[in-house]
């Protein structure tokens, strides 16, 4: 792929360029203490849930369970993922681009998708982070930064 060179140039990015992978997933059915010690044992912030035939049903997001914590902490103990799971699943097709992904997060208010084959498997995960790393690494910055209007804190 050859370097996008300009902020628009970066929006036709394959989305597969961009996820994370390979996948950690959870069922609907795992527990928010077992979804938690697998986020924390990867370092991961988001995770993909599957059904028993793989397929993507969403995505769970460390917020959710932060969020489900903090209104009762025995929540952990006794609620199953399905219970923090969007009606509407933030994935994205493979063939999607930045721009795609991009919209789906403004639009749903999401950080993060799941990037899907067409038979619904999760082959990755985009999140807002991505996105920001990929605008960051893929377009030049300027020669002098004395040149843009910078200011620091003092």
């Amino acid at each position: 792929m050859d370097r996008p060179e300009s902020y628009a140039e970066v929006t036709t990015v394959p989305v597969v360029d961009v996820m994370s992978h390979p996948v950690v997933c959870v069922t609907p059915g795992t527990s928010l203490h077992a979804a938690l010690v697998v986020m924390l044992r990867t370092g991961l912030r988001h995770l993909v849930v599957v059904d028993a035939e793989r397929r993507c049903r969403g995505v769970l997001v460390d917020r959710a369970v932060t969020a489900a914590w903090a209104a009762d902490p025995s929540t952990l103990e006794w609620e199953s993922v399905a219970a923090l799971l969007d009606p509407r699943p933030a994935v994205v097709p493979a063939d999607a681009t930045a721009a795609d992904v991009a919209r789906l997060m403004l639009l749903d208010r999401v950080d993060a998708a799941a990037v899907i084959d067409r038979g619904g498997y999760p082959l990755g995960v985009v999140t807002g982070s991505d996105l920001v790393t990929l605008m960051a690494t893929h377009v030049p910055l300027p020669s002098d930064p004395a040149d843009e209007d910078i200011a620091e804190a003092s």
